[in-house]
């Protein structure tokens, strides 16, 4: 039986009053317990599995709740143990999280819910657009040092960095984030970022002290150099106070096309380790993403978990 958590997030203006943009769903029986984080805003669903087996009841329930509410896209994060049982019911193997549970990795499966019982794959295409998508975020993040010397960035409580997600979405004024939840009983913090010739936006790390992991999100896509440049100031100021409250590993998603934000994450350290097939929602509409991810710091003493998806 399925029920839904009484903890959900409130309709923005951009949605219907009397329907929550994030809900828990449960579904438990005698041999399964899992929890689906469903994002109505951008229309993706997260599973948290609580219990091993009963792969093919999960897969039916997921599917079902997913075609209901028009959802395309699920993802988990598991053990790497739990990958094969996951991709024996039509998931994915996607990306890895390095140090997503601090002294281990996170393992992404994924699922385009559609028809077909199999799941869509990124294409050679993807690949090949994902590669020349890099090489020139790499050549843009070598041209942004200079210019970050305008930025600034100031930490800002949650209502005033959810009054300008309410405003950017009502305006749909390139927003990436909804600042929704991604876990379970996760905490916050919000950042205002500037540049001297720009205007403010907002980033944001979703972040668990248990699991030592962070999820970033960016408010509104970079448009133009001074939006971008004050996007990477930020990033690198949030990375640092992960840091000191010991967070081992920081992630997030982007288009595989978007050379901005991919520069972004490239001038902050992070790396791609993972291509998802859908993974991104931009304007109402999917597209493959990068999985960028960066080990802030490494919390058994030895190297960082390394899986063959890094660039």
């Amino acid at each position: 039986m399925a029920k839904a958590a009484a903890a959900a997030t409130k309709a923005t203006p951009t949605e219907k009053a009397d329907v929550p943009i994030t809900e828990e769903l449960h579904f438990r029986s005698d041999n399964a317990f899992l929890c689906l984080l469903l994002n109505r805003r951008l229309r993706q669903i997260r599973v948290i599995d609580f219990r091993a087996g009963a792969l093919p009841a999960k897969r039916l329930f997921i599917q079902s709740v997913a075609q209901r509410e028009g959802i395309e896209k699920v993802i988990l994060l598991v053990e790497k143990d739990e990958v094969s049982s996951w991709t024996r019911v039509g998931f994915v193997r996607e990306g890895t999280v390095p140090g997503f549970y601090k002294r281990s990795d996170g393992h992404l499966v994924g699922c385009v819910i559609g028809d077909k019982t199999a799941s869509v794959e990124v294409t050679d295409a993807t690949q090949r657009l994902a590669e020349r998508t890099i090489v020139a975020a790499k050549k843009k993040a070598a041209e942004l040092e200079d210019g970050l010397k305008g930025a600034s960035a100031k930490q800002v409580p949650e209502k005033i960095a959810q009054a300008a997600r309410d405003t950017v979405w009502k305006k749909n004024d390139s927003p990436w984030s909804g600042f929704d939840s991604f876990g379970r009983d996760a905490a916050r913090m919000y950042y205002e970022v500037n540049h001297k010739k720009g205007r403010p936006n907002f980033i944001s790390a979703e972040f668990q002290d248990c699991f030592g992991h962070a999820l970033i999100e960016l408010l509104r896509r970079p448009k133009g150099e001074p939006d971008l440049l004050a996007a990477t100031f930020g990033l690198r100021e949030l990375n640092e106070e992960l840091k000191q409250r010991e967070i081992v590993s920081a992630f997030a998603f982007a288009p595989v096309d978007d050379i901005e934000l991919s520069s972004m994450f490239l001038a902050a350290g992070f790396r791609k380790t993972g291509l998802l097939a859908r993974g991104a929602c931009v304007e109402q509409k999917r597209s493959d993403a990068i999985l960028w991810t960066r080990k802030l710091a490494d919390p058994s003493g030895g190297e960082g978990g390394e899986d063959g998806f890094d660039e």
